[in-house]
Formats: C-alpha cells, sequence, structure tokens
C-alpha cells in the first residue's frame, strides 16, 4: 500500500470513529447511567440526585467509564475534519490550527464530563447529597454550558469550506455556521431552572444535543466521503509550511 492509500485509509478510519464515538457515549449515558432520558432536572433537591446516584450506583459508574472512552474517540474524528479541512485549502494555516486547537479542548471538555459524574458516584450515599448535586452539576455544566469551543471550531469549519471553493460542498458550510449557532442556546441553562431554557428544557437540552449528535453524523461522513477522493494528503505540507522555501546554504 502506497502511502497515499494508507494516508486515506488511515483518514477514512479516523472518521468512523465519530459515529463510534456518538454510540458508546449515548450508551454510557442512556441506558447505563439513565442521565439523558429523561435528562436530570435542575430543580432537584439535593437528596433527589443523591438517592437517584445510589440507586443506580453501578450502572452510572459502568456508564462514566463508557463515556471516558468515546471522548477519546472524539480526538481522531475532530483531527479527520481538521485534516480534510487543510486539504482543501492549503492557504488556510491559521484556520487548521484553530480547528485542531479546538478540537482539543472539546475532547478534554467531554471526557471530564464522566469524571465528574464518576466523582460524584465515589462516595455517594455517604456524604453531604450536596456535594453529589454539587458533582451532579458540574458532569451537567460539561454537557451544555461549554459550548464556545464547540461553536469556534463550526466557524472555523464554515470560513475554510467557503475559501476552498466547491471541493467540499458550500451547505456543509452553511451547515456548520448553523451548528454554531444552535448550540448557544445551552448555555442559557445557567439562567433557569425550569423551563425551555433549563438543565433538561427543550432549547437547552434536547436541541443541542440532537443537532451536536447528527453534526458528527453528517462531518464523519463528509471527511470518509472526502477520502476517497484523489486530492494529494497533507502529508507532503506541514500546518506551518508555507508557500516559499527556504533556499540552501551557500558552500562557496
Amino acid at each position: 500500500m502506497d502511502s497515499d492509500a494508507l494516508y486515506r485509509a488511515m483518514l477514512k478510519v479516523c472518521a468512523w470513529t465519530g459515529p463510534a464515538m456518538t454510540a458508546l457515549f449515548l450508551v454510557g449515558a442512556v441506558p447505563l447511567a439513565n442521565f439523558f432520558i429523561p435528562p436530570y432536572s435542575a430543580a432537584h433537591t439535593p437528596a433527589e440526585v443523591a438517592h437517584m446516584y445510589v440507586d443506580n450506583l453501578t450502572g452510572i459508574r459502568l456508564g462514566c467509564v463508557a463515556m471516558c472512552f468515546a471522548s477519546a474517540l472524539f480526538l481522531p474524528f475532530g483531527l479527520s475534519i481538521a485534516a480534510v479541512v487543510r486539504q482543501t485549502d492549503p492557504a488556510g494555516v491559521l484556520l487548521s490550527w484553530i480547528q485542531v486547537a479546538s478540537v482539543a479542548v472539546a475532547t478534554i471538555v467531554i471526557l471530564f464530563i464522566p469524571i465528574f459524574w464518576g466523582i460524584g458516584t465515589y462516595r455517594a450515599g455517604t456524604v453531604s447529597p450536596e456535594i453529589t448535586q454539587t458533582w451532579n452539576d458540574a458532569g451537567w455544566f460539561g454537557v451544555l454550558f461549554a459550548v464556545p469551543p464547540f461553536s469556534l471550531w463550526c466557524v472555523a469549519i464554515a470560513v475554510a469550506i467557503m475559501r476552498q471553493g466547491g471541493v467540499l460542498p458550500r451547505w456543509l458550510g452553511y451547515l456548520n455556521l448553523w451548528m454554531a449557532i444552535l448550540f448557544m442556546p445551552a448555555m442559557m441553562m445557567i439562567f433557569f431552572k425550569h423551563g425551555p431554557f433549563a438543565q433538561n428544557g427543550i432549547l437547552t437540552f434536547w436541541m443541542p444535543v440532537a443537532v451536536f449528535f447528527g453534526w458528527i453524523i453528517t462531518m464523519s461522513w463528509a471527511a470518509a466521503r472526502q477520502a476517497n477522493q484523489p486530492t494529494p494528503p497533507p502529508h507532503r505540507q506541514t500546518l506551518n509550511s508555507t508557500h516559499a522555501t527556504t533556499p540552501a546554504p551557500s558552500t562557496t
């Protein structure tokens, strides 16, 4: 297998870690931890939250393990998107770095969600219910409030797609702009404990979470599809390379 074929194969594998991450994270959050359906309400009292943790300690702990592994899969998925956009927009060095940095921050955010929930289980039932509720809230803030790195990433993708002119479909650029906007209502959770902007509200939880996982599937498809194209891979040019080359020193 030549280097170009190997690159395309690796890109395709990394791209499809997005759906794998989605499936693994949702398995951990839904059937194991019972966090998402229905989502925990911010109006629950500390005693109610502690009771929910104690009643499902093993499930939540297994779910947190699954979500930790899922967060690791988010990194190759995100870097596959950055690689594809870099490949199709060779001049967009700064946009590439913004994407890579955003992927790194977003991966850390996703990793800390199960860490916070896992800490909540560690001494649940033996510590004050307020402590368990605080760690539960911290996990939910990771799910919903930590929006800016994800929105910035989407904007960088959108600008790069608009610049490169036709290699990736322009609708994908507009989709990323809309994603950057549709993630934003989740941050309203900090102001409300009831209603559509609460932690379990339709505009704060259901819409952003649905569009986020839908966006992952769509971008995975786009990256895997691009891996099948004969475009030269970016491994011949580093992210900080320029079109100019440094002349060799004179030996005379």
